[in-house]
């Protein structure tokens, strides 16, 4: 295995315009993000067919994150995902089985604590096909925190007419309601007000007409982090991936962390398209001093 890594190693900086060593996140902080790999499949007969040169391209680009705690969507099963995880070391993998080809998950390091919740079912609206939301429980240092991964409903290209693109826009919108709706009641329980939900949540914050995140944009308790982070597709465009926090967890973010690793400013345009057509967003935070909750 180590002489595989080597030599696909070498492979990638030759390739890559600016192969670095990522740095590792320091004791006291803890960075969190979100990341859409775009049909991850197990290698057998896979929607988007990729070696294992590329799948080892794609640690490469979570590592450069320096993200402890990596929400991930489109992940076709557990040996999927161990494609990847495989040339991640000191890191573990989680993933949720819907019985879909596109199910949400968790890359995490291994010293970060993780305790699994169970998903939640209400986002899929018993629509099948829809994918529900991944619920755990985090601790790294002092901070410790409730996050749901979430990939709600798309508005695509095989939305032909404008009832298709009407309803998928009804079907989102009622997805982050019920997101707001349960943000509120984890953090009226009272046991836990540090709360983070993160995922690819296939609309932007800007948008005016056809809106579809308002619930949780008006929320009084819930904050987007990441939605003024440019899109790595579109210079004019905002991202759709997104870090949303609670008030108390909002007192941690390291300020100005938010950022996109942009795959398109350093990898060759078949190389980032054999990544992915998102590219990773995170956000770091504190863990120093005592709990706020």
């Amino acid at each position: 295995m180590k002489n595989i890594r080597l030599i696909a190693g070498a492979w990638l900086c030759t390739l890559i315009v600016a192969c670095q060593t990522p740095q590792g996140a320091p004791d006291t902080t803890v960075t969190i993000g979100t990341f859409n790999i775009e049909w991850l499949g197990d290698g057998a007969s896979d929607t988007k067919p990729r070696t294992d040169q590329e799948c080892l391209l794609i640690a490469d680009v979570i590592s450069r994150t320096g993200a402890d705690v990596l929400g991930v969507q489109e992940v076709e099963n557990d040996a999927a995902l161990r494609r990847v995880t495989r040339y991640l070391d000191g890191y573990k993998g989680y993933l949720t089985d819907a019985g879909i080809k596109q199910n949400v998950g968790l890359i995490v390091r291994n010293d970060v604590d993780v305790q699994q919740l169970g998903t939640y079912d209400a986002l899929t609206l018993g629509r099948r096909g829809l994918r529900p939301g991944y619920i755990v429980r985090c601790t790294k240092g002092s901070f410790d925190w409730v996050m749901m991964v979430v990939h709600l409903k798309s508005t695509s290209r095989h939305d032909s007419t404008n009832q298709l693109r009407d309803e998928s826009r009804q079907i989102r919108t009622e997805q982050v309601a019920l997101l707001k709706r349960w943000s509120d009641s984890v953090i009226a329980a009272g046991k836990e007000r540090d709360v983070i939900i993160v995922g690819d949540f296939n609309d932007f914050t800007s948008r005016r007409q056809n809106a579809t995140l308002t619930p949780l944009l008006e929320s009084q308790s819930m904050q987007f982090l990441t939605g003024a982070l440019k899109s790595c597709k579109n210079d004019n465009w905002t991202t759709i991936d997104h870090v949303v926090v609670s008030s108390s967890a909002h007192q941690r973010v390291m300020k100005g962390s938010e950022r996109m690793e942009n795959t398109r400013a350093f990898l060759q345009p078949q190389m980032a398209d054999a990544v992915s057509d998102h590219c990773p967003v995170i956000v770091r935070f504190s863990t120093a001093g005592p709990d706020n909750d």
